[in-house]
């Protein structure tokens, strides 16, 4: 497969951020010079910058020109939305992931959340038990409780991936309560709960292990 001068270039670019060369706040290269340097064509330039500018890696102040945005870990896994909301996963690769993520963020709640998300928590779970029969607003709450013990996490990178990955676990989520229903799911979020609310970090973890591996275990059984 060919590959773009301006990807080229955009490699390029990206190798001295990275490399601490351009800091954040450090004016770039010119564009003339930038071609120059790197011996390609302005127009290969100018389009490497300005998809580096759509994606905020760098920014553009009238009258005075390009420079490196303030950057952080979240900036770059935004530029993988679009890749995670247009790619289709089956649920045993997204449960997969969930056995990976979620068993160690329910560690890490244990250890770290506040008061008040386990109040949030309490009140997740209570309104799953209130919309059992709703798959829809089960399913929403069911998220809402996962998202609180990403939360809890007090990590901001979990906390980002997981907003990120919302909607397709929304999609997933509906789609096991309908194949598998919502009677095992309430039972184990309550083991969860309670591990949490009583600073067990291992045994939340468990929990969570159980509860995912139970539904991998289950969604086998119907495929089969």
């Amino acid at each position: 497969m060919k590959v773009r001068t301006s990807d080229i270039v955009f490699k390029a670019i990206e190798e001295k951020i990275f490399s601490g060369e351009w800091k954040s706040g450090t004016k770039i290269t010119s564009e003339p010079q930038l071609a120059k340097e790197l011996n390609v064509s302005r127009i290969s330039v100018r389009e490497a910058i300005e998809k580096m500018v759509a994606l905020s890696i760098l920014i553009k102040r009238q009258g005075e020109g390009t420079f490196v945005s303030d950057l952080s870990t979240s900036t770059y896994l935004n530029n993988l939305i679009p890749m995670l909301t247009l790619d289709k996963y089956d649920y045993m690769e997204i449960l997969e992931l969930r056995l990976v993520m979620d068993v160690e963020s329910a560690r890490l709640c244990a250890i770290r959340c506040s008061e008040d998300i386990i109040k949030e928590l309490e009140e997740a779970y209570s309104e799953m038990l209130q919309y059992e029969g709703d798959m829809e607003k089960f399913t929403e709450k069911d998220l809402k409780f996962h998202m609180k013990i990403a939360e809890g996490t007090q990590n901001s990178l979990i906390i980002k991936i997981n907003e990120m990955l919302r909607d397709i676990l929304n999609y997933h989520q509906r789609g096991l309560y309908h194949t598998l229903g919502p009677v095992g799911g309430i039972k184990e979020h309550k083991f969860i709960l309670d591990a949490i609310k009583n600073r067990d970090a291992e045994l939340a973890g468990i929990f969570v292990k159980r509860h995912i591996e139970r539904t991998i275990k289950e969604l086998k059984d119907i495929q089969r």
